[in-house]
């Protein structure tokens, strides 16, 4: 899944957790070379975290229906880029990059409704 245009934005991944908490619901999918988790109108986002490990679940009322646990230890940096597949609607890939510096290969995958910077009104959205 990785992304052939240059990253919008890089930042470190305690900065993307933080952001990431405040935007659940704007979380479309994510996964990794493992696992796929995708938003549903029925569902909702949780995110938890316990000893350094990082965990988006996903559920429909109390049911766990899936869960990433990712290791943040392991994630060099977040690169956030216009989705290839759906930036037309606006939408956003972030790529948790971990690995040998010399050869970054994508550990975790977000699409997003939007990009980091906040769009143009989404500040007045409950979340």
């Amino acid at each position: 899944m990785d992304i052939l245009s240059q990253p919008v934005r890089t930042l470190k991944f305690d900065g993307f957790w933080r952001w990431l908490q405040e935007h659940t619901h704007c979380i479309l999918r994510c996964g990794s070379m493992d696992a796929m988790l995708y938003d549903h109108d029925d569902f909702h986002w949780a995110l938890l975290e316990e000893e350094r490990q990082f965990i988006v679940q996903v559920l429909k009322g109390k049911v766990l229906v899936g869960e990433l646990v990712m290791a943040g230890r392991d994630v060099r940096e977040v690169n956030v880029a216009p989705d290839p597949d759906t930036g037309a609607q606006g939408h956003f890939l972030v790529e948790l990059m971990g690995g040998p510096k010399e050869d970054p290969q994508v550990l975790y995958h977000f699409v997003m409704a939007h990009g980091i910077d906040p769009a143009p009104g989404h500040k007045d959205l409950k979340h």
